[in-house]
């Protein structure tokens, strides 16, 4: 017929198929090559308690932008345990599997490794995530205690400050959650101040 377009032929449409099916994974095993990468990197995520409001007056973005969803850590922790098990004494793949246990809620398991590390070499970015793990565990005084005790050996590091100030606030004890973020304001460098201003900020409206 005059003008009729000719048919594509099964073979072709079928070696189109397959070529998007190839590109399509390739694209998926390289995101996730590049996702691996970026968690065995020293690049972590933010160490502030990331489901609360303090966070994200802090913050000014919501908790879900500041990790790696759930479905993510899923697919790099076999990984990780996998690198893990073959260089067991390699403290950054520790650290990695510690945060990737805590972001799965497998809380026991972080806490495990925290504590070794910790055992190891005091370190007090360790110390304010172990904070995080046993207050998600429940053990408020502990938490609370780690939180202080990574305060001391480092005073310029700003995430303790405002864990321990958001766990204060939330057993009703605002003024002493004030007086942390502002002993904070006179340690910690200059480019965590904003964080900690809007932290006073927010608790300020609430008394």
């Amino acid at each position: 017929m005059p003008g009729a377009k000719p048919k594509q032929s099964p073979g072709r449409s079928w070696l189109r198929s397959r070529w998007v099916t190839f590109l399509l994974a390739t694209i998926l095993v390289v995101v996730l090559a590049l996702l691996i990468r970026a968690v065995a990197s020293n690049q972590e995520p933010l160490d502030t308690w990331g489901q609360e409001p303090l966070l994200a007056a802090v913050t000014g973005i919501t908790p879900e932008r500041l990790q790696s969803p759930q479905e993510e850590w899923e697919q790099i922790l076999p990984r990780l345990e996998q690198l893990v098990s073959k260089s067991p004494d390699d403290v950054n793949l520790q650290r990695k599997l510690a945060l990737a246990y805590y972001n799965l809620g497998r809380l026991a398991e972080a806490k495990t490794i925290y504590e070794q590390l910790l055992a190891k070499q005091e370190d007090p970015v360790l110390r304010n995530r172990l904070g995080n793990t046993l207050r998600d565990m429940g053990d408020i005084a502990g938490a609370e205690a780690a939180y202080r005790k990574a305060m001391a050996d480092n005073p310029a590091l700003g995430s303790p400050y405002v864990n321990l100030a958001e766990l204060l606030w939330r057993q009703d004890r605002a003024e002493q959650a004030l007086q942390i973020i502002d002993k904070g304001l006179t340690q910690v460098q200059e480019k965590d101040r904003p964080a900690l201003e809007k932290a006073r900020e927010f608790l300020r409206q609430l008394k």
